[in-house]
């Protein structure tokens, strides 16, 4: 069961169990997208994990959704993205169920090779 719904006092309250949260995560996460604005801001965001051997299941779907969103691989466990990205690297987190050890965001003006960046994006 997904919802649990529950009378006290008259009300009526509905809330979703342990199940239904996982469920509910999901979707959210399969109609996840970055948002392009109409002008670039001229900041990279750079996500970095570091995901142990013993949670590879986690660190494959993590790699292959972060491709899925248009990040570019810059260097191994490194991946980049020009526009924000915040909420959806938080959802990510939180859904894969890492810590701030395991995945961080960084924004920076500047990056090395940042030509073949830009072509990968179109910027």
């Amino acid at each position: 069961m997904c919802i649990d719904i529950k009378k006290h006092n008259h009300q009526i309250y509905i809330s979703l169990t342990e199940e239904g949260k996982k469920k509910a995560g999901r979707f959210q996460i399969d109609s996840l997208q970055i948002q392009t604005p109409k002008r670039w801001d001229g900041k990279w965001r750079i996500v970095l994990f570091d995901i142990e051997n013993s949670k590879n299941i986690k660190r494959n779907a993590l790699r292959g959704k972060l491709k899925e969103l248009g990040f570019y691989l810059y260097q191994k466990s490194v991946w980049i993205h020009p526009y924000k990205c915040d909420d959806e690297i938080k959802l990510l987190k939180d859904f894969f169920g890492l810590t701030g050890n395991e995945i961080s965001l960084i924004v920076a003006e500047k990056i090395a090779n940042e030509k073949v960046a830009k072509n990968y994006f179109r910027l």
